[in-house]
């Protein structure tokens, strides 16, 4: 970008548009046995480019405007707004920034010897029948 206008050099990213997606609460940065301030000083927000980000807030929650009945519509609203208080420490927050979440039974998966393997079968079952139909994952 630099050919277009050599100041370009020393914008972030040369000037152009980029757009970073998700949520920068659930999203953490990986520093090997690193302390919490490690961990947050690597995230975007701490970045030196951060001052020039633009930060676009969607708000409104597109699953809750699908062909569902009232009830899942209205247990949907009720878990994205548990999902938002823990991403905003509302959720029995400590002062040090730790907290104990009760995860809900409806939402833990009790069965099975191997919690991982019972998870992978749980979002994507027959998984290892379906694993050469393109469709599966679209669905």
């Amino acid at each position: 970008m630099k050919k277009v206008n050599k100041d370009n050099c020393k914008k972030p990213f040369g000037e152009k548009v980029v757009v970073l997606g998700g949520d920068f609460r659930q999203i953490l940065s990986v520093v090997r046995k690193g302390p919490r301030a490690a961990i947050v000083k690597a995230t975007i927000c701490s970045s030196k480019i951060w001052k020039d980000c633009k930060v676009l807030k969607l708000t409104k929650n597109m699953r809750l405007t699908g062909d569902t009945t009232n009830q899942s519509r209205n247990e949907l609203k009720h878990f994205a707004n548990w999902i938002l208080k823990i991403g905003d420490g509302l959720l029995n927050a400590y002062e040090n920034g730790e907290a104990h979440i009760q995860i809900p039974e409806e939402l833990c998966i009790l069965h099975g010897e191997n919690p991982l393997l019972s998870l992978v079968d749980f979002v994507y079952p027959y998984i290892v029948r379906n694993i050469a139909n393109a469709n599966y994952f679209e669905d």
